[in-house]
């Protein structure tokens, strides 16, 4: 792999891991629509990680920063626990428990779907996710939300291992089902990505001691989709303010069709 592809590995990475059309799906189709049939050493997937969890990391650090210091506080403060940032970080943690159970579960199943083919239908799936989900509810609030919502949300976060399904599209369009408002759904979503993100780096922390790395190439894939995912996130809340979630699904049935066409034409 040489800079230039690194880059655009980032690039792709940092717009499709928050708008809602899946970055394994595209960083697969990019692998195979640019001719890069090499399979992607495991370094790549911890560095585009890390750049898009910078990214949410900065966009959102004031919610972190409620979730994290509300959570420590209501461990011994009664008060606390009745604050918005102990009832986030409640609902991000039960959210968390299906994605773990179901990444670990069925990630080497579906890891096998990450061609062409399975992942154009999966886009297809997506699409009708973005297209059917409602504008927002009147759930304004973090009080307002339950942790039924966040264990569906969860839920559907679990099953975006499945590569093609957008993790930001299925998370906030479960939220936005479930009543939550334009501007709470995509906060709850992305501080449950923090979560799975951190986890996901935990597991492959340990291997990637054990393989080459290539750091100039990590550097500028990191770099890359940090910049472009912070971007991206900016313009997924703005879209969301204005009610135009599904205005993602036309090009991701277009990226399928194109995809499966081609295929079909050898």
């Amino acid at each position: 792999m040489d800079l230039l592809q690194a880059t655009l590995l980032g690039v792709v990475q940092g717009l499709t891991e928050f708008l809602p059309v899946s970055s394994s799906g595209h960083l697969a189709l990019a692998n195979y629509h640019l001719g890069w049939d090499e399979g992607l050493p495991l370094w790549v997937g911890v560095a585009t990680n890390t750049g898009t969890l910078l990214a949410v990391l900065l966009y959102l650090w004031r919610d972190v920063a409620l979730a994290v210091g509300g959570f420590a506080r209501g461990l011994t403060s009664a008060a606390a626990r009745r604050e918005d940032g102990w009832r986030m970080a409640l609902l991000v943690l039960v959210g968390s428990v299906p994605t773990a159970l179901i990444g670990l579960g069925l990630r080497p199943v579906f890891e096998h779907l990450s061609t062409p083919v399975p992942v154009s239908f999966a886009l297809i799936a997506t699409g009708i996710v973005l297209w059917t989900a409602p504008r927002g509810g009147d759930k304004g609030g973090v009080a307002r939300l339950t942790f039924l919502d966040a264990l569906l949300a969860g839920v559907a976060q679990g099953l975006a291992v499945i590569p093609g399904i957008s993790r930001s599209g299925a998370t906030i369009a479960m939220l936005l089902w479930r009543g939550a408002a334009a501007e709470v759904a995509p906060r709850l979503s992305f501080l449950m990505y923090l979560v799975a993100s951190f986890g996901v780096m935990l597991l492959e922390a340990e291997a990637l001691l054990r393989v080459p790395i290539h750091w100039g190439e990590l550097v500028s894939m990191t770099a890359a989709s940090f910049v472009v995912g912070y971007l991206a996130l900016h313009v997924l809340f703005v879209v969301l303010r204005r009610g135009r979630f599904r205005v993602f699904a036309p090009y991701v049935w277009l990226l399928a069709a194109f995809t499966l066409v081609r295929v079909a034409l050898g």
